[in-house]
């Protein structure tokens, strides 16, 4: 397996949840050749384990920690997170590839469902949530409509006349955690056992955090971290170069796996969605000002100060924004800003300051007319 192909390996399997036989045979396929070599990789540098199975590949990813960058799965309301669950415990006790009716699973979440979460399906909002839900079920392939559309059930409780079938993978969907989650008396018992359970070494932590999270920033609690990483940042970039498409980036504040150009097959920042190109205009002007950072090279902003960059950022470059982003106002402007900065560690609103991290200062851009 040369670096080529170690480099296709790597950003199939941490691009991806999992690859289905069914849906990408090639990519299946090319996986399940070079498995002794992932497998054996995977597991000495990024102490990960890696899952084959006749209908899917799939490289175990569990997060160190909850943070904003880790996306929007689509939901909207906590009782969305709720029927979710309520629903994976109905599909887990299926076994695979069983038809069911929309009626079944209904009558199973109201069995299913605990005393506080009071279910009526006379109530739009709740079909709507469900419908929501069904529809993420779909999308990550645990179950397939066989016959029938849930926008009808959206629309009235009486249209429950849709079949649906679990798939082959959907039971291994859900992570298991190191005992019963009974066991746990809250999330947090149930997160620190789970970061017990890891068994990593420092530099397989290391490997694992810079592959799956957007930025690593030196603080007090990861001193030893960035001690670590400087002794070995030329074996790091070594094995960055030959076989994946990340450069390792490594300064006193801040540590990162990058990547050149623009790619709409992988989750990267700056993608071509307008919104990054307003950020990056954002860091334009952070760079042009006279602020002071403190010891970890963050910037505060008061709200005041946030308020008129926004405005700034507003004269100076509305002219070569999409219309959605030039018919908003400086307060709309000011919330999507800060939401996709929060995806992206780049910065965060912190009660009435913004905290703008060092990795926002690497960043810069020059606007133009086709004109100049």
């Amino acid at each position: 397996m040369n670096g080529e192909q170690m480099s296709q390996a790597m950003q199939l399997l941490f691009e991806h949840f999992w690859i289905i036989r069914e849906d990408a045979p090639e990519q299946y396929s090319f996986l399940r050749r070079h498995q002794g070599q992932l497998q054996k990789e995977l597991r000495q540098r990024f102490g990960m384990n890696l899952i084959i199975r006749p209908q899917y590949i799939q490289l175990l990813k569990r997060p160190h920690r909850l943070a904003p960058w880790m996306g929007d799965i689509g939901f909207q309301e906590p009782a969305d997170y709720a029927l979710f669950c309520l629903a994976m415990a109905y599909v887990e006790d299926l076994e695979a590839e069983t038809p069911f009716m929309l009626d079944e699973l209904i009558r199973s979440l109201g069995l299913l469902a605990p005393e506080e979460l009071l279910l009526d399906w006379t109530n739009y909002n709740q079909r709507k949530s469900l419908v929501r839900v069904l529809r993420k079920l779909i999308s990550l392939r645990l179950i397939e409509t066989i016959q029938g559309d849930t926008a009808y059930f959206e629309h009235s409780e009486a249209n429950q006349e849709v079949l649906f079938a679990t798939t082959t993978q959907a039971r291994s969907f859900l992570a298991r955690a190191p005992q019963s989650y009974t066991q746990y008396s809250d999330f947090a018992a149930f997160w620190a056992d789970l970061q017990e359970s890891r068994g990593l070494e420092i530099n397989q932590l290391l490997y694992q955090r810079l592959m799956m999270e957007p930025v690593l920033m030196r603080s007090e609690e990861t001193e030893e971290e960035f001690s670590r990483l400087r002794n070995y940042a030329r074996y790091m970039k070594d094995f960055l170069e030959e076989n994946t498409e990340f450069s390792f980036e490594l300064y006193r504040d801040y540590a990162a796996f990058t990547t050149e150009g623009r790619d709409a097959a992988k989750a990267v920042f700056p993608s071509r969605q307008v919104i990054d190109d307003l950020l990056i205009q954002t860091a334009t002007l952070l760079r042009q000002s006279t602020l002071q950072e403190d010891y970890q090279g963050i910037v505060l902003l008061h709200e005041e100060q946030w308020e008129s960059l926004i405005k700034t950022l507003q004269e100076k470059y509305q002219a070569f924004w999409s219309k959605e982003f030039k018919e908003m106002s400086c307060a709309q402007l000011s919330q999507v800003i800060l939401h996709r900065g929060e995806n992206w560690q780049l910065l965060e609103k912190a009660e009435n300051q913004v905290k703008i991290y060092p990795v926002f200062g690497r960043m810069i851009a020059e606007m133009r007319t086709e004109n100049e």
